[in-house]
């Protein structure tokens, strides 16, 4: 079966993103799917309450943490039982129907053996069915096509300029399975190294230098671009631009204060 995850944590998307990236894959998908979304706050019946057990190894000073929490999904391939802590709740659906379970038996509820993992902040122009039927040989990841591959080589050792972008991942259930276990073995030096998630998929499960060789495959050239950072490097860099011969826009690292109104602007194009 087939399953779309997302991720909300914190303030900067309320539920109204999550809603409206669910009802983006119910209009660009032919081919049915579950729905789940991993979260702090769960109030819908397809909310799954997110663990907090990393949360200790949080430094504020150096950002970007929330999206390790991302790959908590990723003790779906290992049968792991998480092993950590996570508060209970009696929280209600909106309405009020359902009391949600929220503890690590709420890890169970996901089903599927295929996902795809979606960011909040992404526009669906095509069929999701094409990353349903990829050859699964390996997982997927976004690569960067906008960046320079000779700035992200020199950058290396710097912990910086990575090609991967994780706001769309591809895998079939069991093939993140060492992934999980370095992380949850890992967690603290690696939230202390690596300053952003994307980061350490470089780093360790990637090739720059043979990209061909590395442990995630990359989504080809035309299928992801990024709204803030254009296309494909150096023929196609425009930015705020719209493809809609490829198949998802990416509204990442952007750091400006209006993406989120730019965003919204699109949603119903």
């Amino acid at each position: 079966m087939n399953t779309i995850l997302c991720v909300k944590w914190g303030d900067k998307y309320d539920h109204t993103y999550v809603e409206k990236l669910k009802e983006q894959c119910e209009k660009n998908c032919t081919v049915p799917f579950n729905f789940y979304c991993i979260t702090d706050k769960p109030t819908n019946p397809y909310d799954i309450k997110i663990p907090a057990e990393w949360d200790k190894y949080y430094l504020e000073n150096r950002g970007f943490f929330w999206a390790y929490r991302k790959y908590y999904a990723f003790a779906l391939d290992c049968g792991d039982n998480l092993d950590i802590e996570i508060e209970t709740s009696t929280d209600l659906t909106s309405s009020g129907s359902m009391q949600l379970e929220s503890g690590v038996e709420d890890f169970s509820r996901i089903m599927g053996d295929k996902f795809l993992m979606l960011d909040l902040d992404v526009i669906i122009h095509q069929d999701l069915k094409y990353f349903f039927d990829l050859p699964m040989d390996k997982p997927w990841i976004v690569r960067g096509w906008w960046n320079n591959i000779d700035t992200v080589k020199q950058n290396f050792a710097k912990h910086k300029s990575t090609p991967l972008n994780s706001s769309v991942i591809r895998w079939d259930r069991g093939q993140l399975e060492n992934v999980y276990k370095d992380i949850k073995k890992n967690a603290e030096v690696i939230f202390f190294t690596y300053p952003s998630a994307d980061n350490y998929f470089n780093h360790r499960w990637y090739n720059c230098w043979e990209e061909e060789k590395g442990f995630f495959k990359a989504f080809p050239k035309g299928d992801i671009y990024s709204w803030y950072k254009g296309n494909v490097y150096p023929d196609d860099m425009e930015i705020k631009k719209l493809r809609l011969d490829h198949k998802i826009c990416l509204f990442n690292n952007s750091r400006e204060t209006n993406d989120v109104e730019e965003l919204k602007s699109l949603w119903n194009i």
